[in-house]
């Protein structure tokens, strides 16, 4: 599988910082994030990327439309990925125990959650159908930040991923690749709950608020303890 980490050009800094954290995982491939400054919206909107009601910013629409990329390459080449935001960080035996987590899922498996911003809300079957966990999940290795997660050896156990609006990096198969294609275009505010469900429904405003809404229609996994994490010292791409 290719592992693809998401950078502008327009923030070096942090395409370095991200392969001297992740050094330890091999074959990384960049890909070349959509640059905000440039993002042509309207154009865009004549190709039924974004709709007219879209409230995204300028720096969500390229987050979005970098990802929606890679759905697409995956699809067109019917072959498994994983993507990474430029900010997140691997564990040291990620290659392996991604590898051994994927093997034991169904094989017609979606989408599978990495890890994403420690303190998240996550909802995910601990038992299908019997027990549901809803709230944050804030791994023990968390409190040691980011750079000590790529020297330490995670063991994780896959869990049906219900929702969560924080994405730092997942595995995406070609059927779920087109799934979320068709789910989440073209990019639209539509209503979702807040991260913290006493606040209500909010307009989408991310992409991740997007793919929420549709992870229990899918064969989509989460795993615990997260096999990668934010890097709380790099911004977002």
């Amino acid at each position: 599988m290719f592992k693809f980490f998401i950078s502008s050009d327009a923030t070096p800094d942090q395409s370095e910082r991200f392969v001297r954290l992740n050094a330890h995982v091999p074959d990384l491939v960049r890909s070349v994030g959509v640059d905000e400054h440039t993002l042509d919206a309207q154009a865009m909107r004549q190709m039924n990327l974004i709709s007219a009601e879209c409230l995204f910013s300028h720096a969500a629409f390229a987050q979005a439309l970098s990802h929606v990329a890679l759905w697409g390459n995956v699809a067109q080449h019917q072959t498994a990925a994983h993507v990474f935001e430029s900010n997140a960080v691997l564990c040291a035996n990620f290659e392996a125990e991604s590898t051994r987590i994927l093997a034991s899922l169904p094989q017609d498996w979606d989408f599978v959650l990495w890890g994403n911003t420690p303190g998240s809300t996550l909802q995910f079957d601990v038992l299908p159908e019997l027990a549901l966990f809803n709230g944050a999940i804030q791994p023990p290795y968390s409190a040691r930040g980011a750079g000590a997660l790529s020297e330490m050896e995670v063991t994780s156990l896959a869990f049906p991923l219900l929702a969560t609006q924080s994405v730092c990096g997942y595995a995406i198969s070609p059927t779920g690749a087109e799934k979320m294609i068709k789910a989440c275009l073209p990019l639209t505010s539509t209503t979702v709950p807040a991260a913290n469900p006493a606040d209500g429904s909010m307009a989408a405003q991310t992409l991740q608020q997007l793919m929420s809404l549709h992870y229990s229609t899918m064969k989509a996994f989460v795993c615990v303890p997260p096999l990668c994490m934010t890097d709380a010292a790099a911004p977002s791409l």
